[in-house]
């Protein structure tokens, strides 16, 4: 009992630390990318009440429950305004529980193995930077985890209830993120058992059953959730949108068109690296034990963690359509694999070990280059962040001693070497992250400067807003974004331009700078742009209709 208190503290250490580094720096900046898309969503049910379905335009949206929403919505309402922070606070949540659920998972079998895993995890590029976002595939991977985590402590603690207790995961995965969302928590329980031990024949029909009967109820689950979606759509747009709700979700998801196969093979040499390598390596060098997870509980235990890890990778890896953040929950149980390859390290693993010893090692060196780089060529656009380099690289410069240190002063203890080296990484990362990287990107893809231009026209000339052959759910959304009350524009595609001869005026007409032959024998043709422009790193014209 003492030993599981500890853990506890220290578990709830790992979360606090981690909230603090996905949190950090957020407040009130412009969201960047998918999340003005989540910033529309939160702004309009702050000023208009939750809904079923997240709106925008004052119109639900198909893509997604309301569920993710709420929670945004609960701490703009803390916060007394939908704010940026408010918008990503959930999913920093989800990732700070992720890495303290991975810690509290594994430190009963070794706090070296855990502190590794925790620090790959988190040092995986693509889950880092999604941690500082808004993304339901970390609340997924919180939900993954959390099965996992109640199927192995209620087998090893003999607890049914712990067993039982993951159904209403998979309820509200599919809450959180559809369909996929409830398959990939039932995919973990069905391999969890898969790969459990098994001497006897009437073991592993027993374990078949196991699987079998999560999948089945998986299933019906599926089914149940999806009617229910269906009727709450049905409720919020009528049949129309219960049709664009099935369409968005599912027959989307298995669109034709989209990557080929390889896309995550793909994406482990940069966005997740080095967990998947290190992960694939680890499988394959100690195969010779897979045999022994009937005798040994770590063995056992890893094994386990990278089944799941395999099923959400290859299982994603089936449909054409493919988001590079869709197996994020594969993240965490990779780490767990890599940190025990690295720690277990035998044969040709070794020099693997040593090869990631040494890339962690000299990180922050590299971390120096990237930001000498990064300047040059990002200054002749002026996306270089007001941010002194001098200090940022005695920092990094400060970092790289410390690595010294820890790989001189650790030779003999190869664990702990491992878990501060790779710290030590982790903190480089960030620190280029939030610095130079997000700062930058907040320049590039600044919207604030042009949508306060636009609207300060309006207000001198109050008009209806009209986006010509602009993206509703893209370009627009990042412009809405930026409003403090509701905005109903106009639409007008390059099909439609005949609406141009008939627009009210004073109309505030938006275009695309590399589209004004679009504007050739409408009204629009021979007017002078009131304003140009660029809205997330693209050139628009503004004409006002006179």
């Amino acid at each position: 009992m003492e030993h599981r208190n500890r853990f506890r503290v220290e578990a709830l250490g790992v979360f606090l630390v981690a909230l603090l580094l996905f949190t950090l720096g957020i407040w009130d900046q412009s969201p960047q990318g998918f999340d003005g898309r989540w910033a529309v969503f939160m702004q309009e049910m702050f000023r208009h009440g939750a809904s079923l379905f997240p709106t925008t335009y004052g119109e639900p949206y198909p893509d997604y429950p309301g569920t993710a929403t709420y929670f945004s919505l609960l701490f703009a309402r803390l916060f007394g305004a939908p704010n940026d922070l408010a918008n990503v606070l959930p999913t920093a949540l989800a990732s700070a529980g992720v890495v303290a659920l991975i810690y509290r998972l594994l430190v009963p079998c070794g706090r070296t193995w855990a502190l590794l895993t925790v620090v790959l995890t988190a040092l995986t590029a693509q889950w880092l930077e999604k941690s500082r976002s808004v993304c339901l595939d970390q609340m997924v991977s919180l939900l993954c985890l959390g099965c996992f985590y109640l199927l192995h402590t209620g087998e090893r603690l003999g607890s049914r209830l712990r067993q039982y207790a993951i159904f209403p995961l998979f309820v509200a995965a599919f809450a959180m993120r559809g369909p996929l969302g409830l398959i990939e928590v039932c995919g973990v329980a069905c391999v969890y058992w898969a790969l459990g031990p098994a001497r006897t024949r009437e073991e592993k029909i027993g374990l078949l059953k196991k699987v079998l009967a999560h999948g089945v109820i998986g299933l019906v689950l599926l089914l149940a959730c999806g009617w229910v979606l269906l009727k709450l759509a049905r409720i919020s747009g009528g049949d129309a949108f219960a049709d664009e709700v099935m369409k968005m979700q599912v027959a989307g998801r298995l669109d034709e068109s989209g990557e080929p196969f390889y896309f995550y093979f793909k994406l482990s040499l940069y966005r997740y690296f080095p967990v998947i390598p290190l992960a694939l390596a680890t499988l394959i060098a100690l195969r010779h034990t897979w045999s022994a997870r009937n005798d040994d509980a770590d063995v056992r235990l890893m094994l386990r963690l990278g089944g799941c890890g395999l099923m959400i990778l290859l299982g994603l890896s089936v449909p054409n359509f493919k988001r590079a953040y869709y197996i994020l929950p594969m993240v965490p149980m990779f780490a767990a694999v890599a940190a025990y390859g690295l720690l277990q390290a035998r044969g040709w693993l070794l020099g693997v070990r040593r090869g990631y010893a040494w890339l962690v090692a000299i990180l922050p060196l590299l971390g120096v280059v990237v930001v000498l780089v990064c300047r040059q060529l990002w200054s002749k656009h002026g996306y270089w962040p007001d941010v002194s380099v001098p200090g940022l690289i005695a920092l990094l410069t400060a970092l790289q001693l410390a690595a010294v240190v820890a790989w001189r002063r650790w030779r003999s203890r190869v664990g702990a070497r491992l878990v501060v080296l790779s710290l030590i990484a982790l903190a480089t990362q960030w620190l280029v992250l939030v610095t130079v990287v997000e700062p930058a990107k907040d320049l590039q893809f600044d919207t604030k400067n042009f949508v306060g231009a636009v609207e300060t026209l309006r207000a001198e000339h109050p008009g209806p807003l009209v986006f010509l052959n602009l993206g509703k759910d893209t370009w627009a959304i990042r412009y809405i974004m930026n409003l403090d009350h509701d905005e109903q524009p106009l639409f007008i595609g390059r099909d439609d331009l005949a609406r141009l001869n008939a627009l009210p005026r004073s109309s505030w007409v938006i275009v695309a700078r590399k589209e004004t032959e679009l504007l050739q024998g409408t009204p629009l043709q021979h007017l002078v742009p009131a304003f140009n422009g660029r809205l997330n790193d693209n050139p628009l014209l503004v004409f006002r209709v006179p």
